[in-house]
């Protein structure tokens, strides 16, 4: 197993993929380049049956992006098969189980996971967290916000609560619901707090955060956009 073979046996591994997918989506060859064509990028099928074949030992980036969309299916599962492959030569002669290089594929380990087979260095994870390459950043960044609207939906639903029960109906349960929205008042603005810091980095960084919906502009000193008004959606299709 030389390390030149690698590139033919990783189009194999593609080659599988795509054939499995084409398969599943019951297209075949010739619908399949008519999706990809519809998609902007026209691939003859001659080419997509040669390399499922292996009479074409390559695929380029922009194809295989194209034929994962044509085939509805994440990019990633096309290079490694979770869930049909135990493991995956990830790199020449470096076999790994096959979840886990999907992850370093995916941006969200730095090479090493569960299994001893591969283990990061220090100088491996200090690259991962220091490098701002945008996806696990932005990946934590969604996490926080979708942890901050729950703390907010809780706390508001609690208060609700309690103003429905009113002070009288049950004092305890009113009393405790008030602290459960107190509680989680406070989660939010904490958790508000991370957003906050996590965009400052990206600022740092040189990368631009992702927009934060309009409703959350009150935890936040920097300005959100209100959504666009169905007047500029319509103008904004007419252009």
């Amino acid at each position: 197993m030389t390390q030149e073979e690698w590139p033919a046996r990783l189009a194999r591994t593609m080659a599988a993929e795509v054939r499995r997918f084409r398969q599943v989506r019951g297209m075949s060859a010739q619908q399949l380049a008519d999706r990809c064509a519809e998609l902007g990028m026209p691939i003859a099928r001659s080419v997509l049956a040669n390399f499922e074949s292996g009479r074409r030992p390559t695929l380029s980036v922009a194809e295989l992006l194209i034929i994962a969309q044509a085939l509805r299916v994440p990019p990633v599962s096309l290079v490694f098969p979770v869930g049909y492959e135990e493991r995956t030569e990830y790199l020449p002669g470096k076999k790994y189980d096959t979840f886990e290089a999907a992850q370093w594929f995916s941006g969200e380990v730095p090479g090493h996971g569960l299994s001893s087979s591969w283990q990061a260095t220090e100088d491996d994870v200090a690259a991962f967290r220091e490098t701002p390459f945008g996806v696990a950043q932005f990946r934590e960044h969604e996490r926080l916000v979708r942890s901050l609207v729950s703390h907010q939906l809780r706390a508001d639903a609690k208060m609700k609560r309690a103003v429905q029960l009113g002070e009288n109906f049950d004092p305890e349960l009113h009393r405790a619901l008030l602290q459960v929205a107190e509680e989680m008042t406070e989660a939010t603005y904490r958790t508000a707090e991370e957003v906050a810091k996590i965009r400052a980095e990206l600022r740092e960084d040189g990368l631009t955060p992702p927009p934060l919906p309009y409703y959350l502009a009150p935890y936040f000193e920097e300005d959100i956009a209100p959504p666009p008004t169905a007047e500029e959606i319509l103008a904004r299709t007419d252009d």
